[in-house]
């Protein structure tokens, strides 16, 4: 087990730019398009300990040999798990997964589902999913609870920072993820805890979720489906490989509280108006 202080730079020092070598990372939802891609840069970074959680049971010898040849010196392990399962969620992270890995530097939530149907689940997958996971996780790697500090993501989207209609349930999720991440991504949590909290919101992207959006069964109300798909067919798609490089460049450069927006294939941080701590 590894012991001392971790790479974090407390009060938004970074004048150093973090390695990820022989770091470790719990992966939520790292089955999933963004999720999947995500692990691969994570392990081509020098990530030497992924640990994929999701609710696919499809992880195969396939698959794994994809993400094991970015990095054969890695170990990959994996969990199918429901993240509106509380209770499981919480036993699979405090047992086995710091069974395997001891600590963690980096917790990643990449789960997402869109269905405007059903509110409830919707917030439970993409809100509460986000708000417990992380809460689990900061009480695994704070520093004020013998763990070694380290990074929380949230993976939002764009649908977080803007109002968009057509999915008004969706919408509502993700800005409570970004308000969420954004609250504790404060410097009084960072140097009580060692933990940084940054949010990644994606625009839109080549996965199953928005081919989903082009099937036309996702809107809020039905009359919204012509003009819903018209917008859709306007907007540029990127690689769910741009969010995996996203995620590097947050975890390298990102102060805590910081939010990057990976749209069209471009990279930024945005500005957020100010905390009030």
């Amino acid at each position: 087990m590894r012991s001392g202080s971790s790479n974090i730079y407390l009060n938004g020092d970074s004048s150093q730019k973090m390695s990820l070598k022989d770091k470790t990372a719990v992966l939520l939802g790292g089955l999933g398009g963004i999720g999947f891609e995500i692990g691969k840069h994570l392990l081509k970074n020098g990530i030497s300990k992924l640990f994929l959680l999701d609710i696919s049971a499809n992880f195969d010898g396939e698959m794994r040999a994809e993400l094991q040849a970015y990095n054969i010196d890695s170990s990959i392990y994996y969990r199918q798990c429901d993240v509106t399962d509380k209770d499981r969620l919480s036993e699979l992270l405090r047992q086995e997964v710091m069974g395997r890995l001891h600590f963690i530097d980096v917790f990643i939530n990449s789960v997402g589902i869109i269905d405007e149907q059903d509110p409830d689940r919707v917030l439970a997958v993409n809100l509460l999913g986000a708000i417990n996971s992380s809460l689990i996780a900061l009480d695994l790697m704070s520093m004020d609870n013998a763990g070694l500090g380290g990074y929380i993501i949230n993976v939002a989207s764009v649908a977080g920072l803007e109002p968009f209609p057509y999915c008004s349930i969706y919408t509502a999720s993700k800005h409570g993820v970004v308000g969420f991440t954004r609250s504790l991504g404060i410097d009084t949590v960072l140097v009580k805890t060692g933990v940084k909290f940054i949010t990644i919101c994606p625009g839109a992207t080549e996965t199953a979720l928005f081919r989903k959006h082009n099937m036309g069964n996702v809107f809020l109300l039905p009359w919204m489906e012509e003009a819903g798909l018209r917008l859709m067919r306007q907007i540029p798609i990127q690689s769910p490989s741009v969010v995996g490089e996203c995620v590097i460049r947050a975890l390298v450069e990102g102060e805590t509280g910081s939010v990057w927006v990976c749209t069209a294939g471009k990279i930024e941080r945005v500005t957020m108006p100010l905390n009030l701590e």
